[in-house]
């Protein structure tokens, strides 16, 4: 009987930690295409893919 208890709470802890990763693999993969976009976005809107613009004198 113990053992289906510890193999029950293994599995949920398991379980817990995979869910846990894949959490902060998903985020980071949305924050990063966010990122991505963003780039992109501004890259075409400011029509120059010069990352610092000269200031006028």
């Amino acid at each position: 009987m113990t053992d289906f208890i510890l193999a029950g709470l293994s599995a949920g802890l398991f379980a817990f930690c995979a869910l846990f990763v894949v959490s902060f693999v998903v985020l980071g993969l949305i924050t990063g295409a966010i990122h991505v976009a963003a780039l992109v976005y501004r890259n075409l809107v400011s029509g120059k893919n010069q990352p610092y613009q000269e200031q006028a004198v």
